[in-house]
Parts: C-alpha cells; sequence; structure tokens
C-alpha cells in the first residue's frame, strides 16, 4: 500500500510509505532546502575567498617590491614598475570578485533547453547538420556581430549579411535558404574580445589564444589543444572534460565560440563541425574550416 489516509484531531492527513505526515515532508523539504542553500553559499564564498587570496598576494608582491626599491636604488625603476603592477592587479582581482556564482549543471540544463530547440528547428525544417558561422551585423550590444546560418539545402551557399537579420532565410536563391540564429558563441566572443590582449598576428597565434579562453578565460573546458593547417583554411581543437556536457550538440559554447571567432577574425564565414574523439564521450573535437564552405 503506497499511501493511506488516518485522521487525527479531526484533520485528514497523508501518511506516506516512510510513515511520514504531510507536514513532517514539508518540515524535511524545508531542511533540505536550507541545507541546499547553505552549500551553495559555502561555495560562493570559497570562490570569493580564493580570489581574495589572490588579490592579497599580488598586494604583497606590490609591496614587496616598492621595499625593495627603496633599499636598492640601482634597480628602482624595475622594482617599482613591478610595485605597481602587483598593486594594480591586486586591486583589479579584488574588486572583479565574482558575487554570484553559476554551477555547471546548471549551465549546462540551460543549454540543453537551447540545443533540444535548435534539434528542433533541423528535423522540422529539414535542415542539414552543417553550421556556418558568418561575420554579419546582429544589432545587440551583447553579442560579436557574427550569426549561425543552417543551411535547407545540401548544395547551399552562404546568404548576403543582410539576409542574414532575418530568423528565417528565404531569398530568392533555393540554396541560400535555411535559419539565421546569435550563436551562443557571440556572447562569448564580445566578452573575449573586451578582456582580449594585443592583437595576434598569426592564425596559429590566435588559434592558442581561443585555446586559452576556453580553458583559462570561461572555464569551458580542462583542456584544449589546437592544430593549425593556415594553407587548408582549417583548425582543429581537441577537447578534454567540457563543463557543459557533450561538445557535438546544436551550437554547442565551445565549439561556437571557437567557429565565431574565426569568422569575426578573418571576416569570412567559418564552417564548423564537432564530434567526439573517445567511447566515453569525455573528449571531442572541434572542426574549423573557410574558404569554400559550401557544399
Amino acid at each position: 500500500m503506497s499511501e493511506a489516509s488516518t485522521v487525527r484531531d479531526g484533520e485528514d492527513q497523508r501518511v506516506t510509505e516512510a510513515g511520514l505526515t504531510r507536514e513532517e515532508l514539508l518540515g524535511e523539504v524545508q531542511l533540505l532546502a536550507a541545507e541546499n542553500a547553505r552549500l551553495r553559499a559555502q561555495r560562493e564564498n570559497r570562490v570569493r575567498r580564493s580570489y581574495r587570496r589572490a588579490a592579497a598576494g599580488f598586494f604583497v608582491l606590490g609591496v614587496l617590491a616598492a621595499v625593495a626599491a627603496l633599499a636598492v636604488p640601482e634597480s628602482q625603476t624595475v622594482l617599482f614598475s613591478l610595485a605597481g603592477v602587483g598593486l594594480f592587479v591586486g586591486v583589479l582581482t579584488f574588486w572583479l570578485t565574482p558575487s554570484q556564482v553559476i554551477s555547471a549543471p546548471v549551465g549546462d540544463r540551460v543549454y540543453s533547453a537551447y540545443a533540444a530547440t535548435g534539434r528542433g528547428l533541423i528535423t522540422d525544417l529539414d535542415l542539414q547538420e552543417t553550421g556556418v558561422y558568418v561575420p554579419a551585423p546582429t544589432h545587440t550590444a551583447e553579442a560579436a556581430d557574427v550569426r549561425l546560418f543552417v543551411p535547407q539545402a545540401r548544395r547551399f551557399v552562404v546568404p548576403k549579411a543582410s539576409e542574414l537579420e532575418s530568423l528565417l532565410v528565404v531569398g530568392g536563391d533555393d540554396r541560400a535558404r535555411g535559419v539565421s540564429l546569435v550563436p551562443t558563441g557571440a556572447a562569448l566572443l564580445a566578452a573575449f574580445e573586451e578582456g582580449r590582449g594585443d592583437p595576434a598576428s598569426t592564425v596559429e597565434e590566435f588559434a592558442s589564444q581561443l585555446a586559452d579562453a576556453l580553458v583559462e578565460g570561461f572555464e569551458l573546458v580542462d583542456g584544449a589543444t589546437a592544430t593549425v593547417d593556415p594553407d587548408g583554411g582549417a583548425i582543429t581543437i581537441g577537447i578534454r572534460g567540457s563543463s557543459f556536457g557533450a561538445v557535438d550538440r546544436f551550437d554547442h559554447p565551445v565549439g561556437s565560440f571557437v567557429a565565431a571567432a574565426l569568422a569575426a577574425e578573418l571576416d569570412t564565414p567559418v564552417r564548423m563541425e564537432t564530434r567526439a574523439a573517445d567511447d566515453r564521450r569525455s573528449e571531442f573535437v572541434v572542426d574549423c574550416r573557410w574558404g569554400e564552405v559550401g557544399e
């Protein structure tokens, strides 16, 4: 018997298999909610403490360099420069400490809803599995100027930039029909460009910057290794340990960021495909090609 009814003090109460009344179950739920909130706060505090420890380390470095500059006059220029850098980075790290931390599973679930929508579009509109990232105006402040074009025809051509402003691309050329979306990587690219240092002078250097951003900047993966074929117009990035689950899903943030960044940097359409590199689906490969991207 899964559930029974009892009468106590004139009130009808539900008793579960575990022998708990409704009020007792509500109490258990409240305790679990409180514990969950405590653990979440504990995790956020731990992250904040790690940032503040790093800030304190830079402060100490700056102070020690300043003291050393006073003690060693012949090296004052270098030491005062080091002191300034240490104090500046310390202040920056302290004030940029995140006030709210979103766990990877939560982010993965949010992305999964978007991926399911994309998969539904491909199925219902009979689109191809190919994704082409095209430099085009998006008219949003939060995302870089790149669109994701998913063609309908197997032998397709990339639409004009003006045609990509609409969700449904239904121009005169049947080969240029499909859907145009703001990719997940466009928002990441906007953040990457804001914090980026000197521009890369070669495609190899830019690919290395993208791999570092995936690991260190956005913490989307545990490891990323880039291989470049500039003459063939291709970049391959091996991915290990994705924070957002399987990378071979629709417009996954990892592949989307790499393809969107390449499209914006090279100012040319980039075709992106992903695949699993092992049976455990813990490692993936992101292939990006530019030049002749159509079929």
